[in-house]
């Protein structure tokens, strides 16, 4: 076996998992705030890394100011479509603010393809071009840069649900909203709250990806589907879970990918999601029941 081939496979995959992880860790943050699973994440992506590009390209700003933008609104995109499930649609179980979050994604996606006239963009990544040698195999730099942002992520999230009063607050909200009610704490800020981390951290997963492939308005998609069998995969509403599924189910598509299978690479995502959800539900890390962490 090439052994330099199977590095550079692995290298590929983990950069590619990395935003997969934070695909899924937008998935994981609504569902501890609200139960909910909010099918519009994969719409944060497209929408942060396609305005990125917009802005770096057509406008020619800076790509750190247009990253930064991109997120500021791709995060005002997290706040409308809390406004639209809980404050016009006054929405409130879990089940009906996940079937509504499918039509606000095709809302998104139409209003991009507007938007954008159809036509892809790409940022350059912020340590510059070129690769780096590990282990005799070339990467590039921007794989080392996701899988640092994934990290960076997971342990600020983590910390944030753990040790914070408003995210013990996100992760009570969903459990018993109406006892949190009687203290005083609205159901509605906490998942105002969770969907506007969650568009930031999708923002940040789109910006991520744009060095890596071109963006158009139909990339959410297949990446929201893909993150949301990676959250599955660690364990819904695990930070740490998600990092793991992401970094996992990105590999295993890399492999099938390098040794000859690409075609089918796109499938590998949907056959571990059915997997899961017939044999653990909870995911491969999660417990034998389903929990909030």
């Amino acid at each position: 076996m090439d052994t330099g081939l199977f590095i550079q496979v692995i290298l590929s995959g983990l950069s590619v998992g990395a935003i997969y992880a934070l695909v899924a860790v937008g998935f994981g943050v609504v569902f501890n705030a609200t139960g909910a699973i909010n099918f519009v994440q994969g719409e944060y992506v497209m929408v942060g890394g396609l305005s990125a590009g917009m802005l770096y390209e057509a406008w020619d700003v800076p790509v750190l100011v247009a990253i930064l933008v991109a997120i500021a609104l791709t995060t005002l995109l997290g706040v409308l479509t809390e406004m639209g499930l809980l404050g016009f649609g006054r929405l409130r179980t879990p089940a009906s603010i996940t079937i509504a979050t499918i039509a606000i994604a095709v809302v998104v996606k139409g209003a991009a393809m507007l938007i954008s006239n159809r036509d892809t963009f790409a940022l350059p990544s912020l340590l510059g071009p070129g690769s780096l040698q590990v282990l005799g195999a070339s990467t590039s730099r921007q794989t080392l840069l996701n899988l640092l942002l994934a990290v960076l992520a997971v342990a600020a999230l983590t910390l944030f649900f753990q040790r914070t009063k408003l995210g013990t607050t996100l992760r009570a909200a969903a459990s018993d909203s109406e006892t949190l009610q009687t203290f005083g704490v609205s159901y509605r800020t906490t998942a105002r709250w969770a969907f506007a981390i969650a568009a930031a951290v999708g923002a940040l997963a789109g910006a991520g990806l744009a060095p890596l492939t071109v963006m158009s308005f139909d990339s959410g998609t297949l990446l929201g589907l893909k993150g949301f069998a990676a959250a599955m995969l660690g364990g819904l509403g695990n930070p740490r879970g998600a990092l793991a599924g992401g970094l996992m189910l990105g590999v295993a598509e890399a492999v099938m990918s390098g040794y000859g299978a690409a075609a089918y690479a796109d499938v590998v995502a949907f056959v571990v999601l059915l997997a899961i959800l017939t044999l653990r539900p909870t995911g491969m890390l999660g417990t034998s029941r389903a929990v909030r962490t």
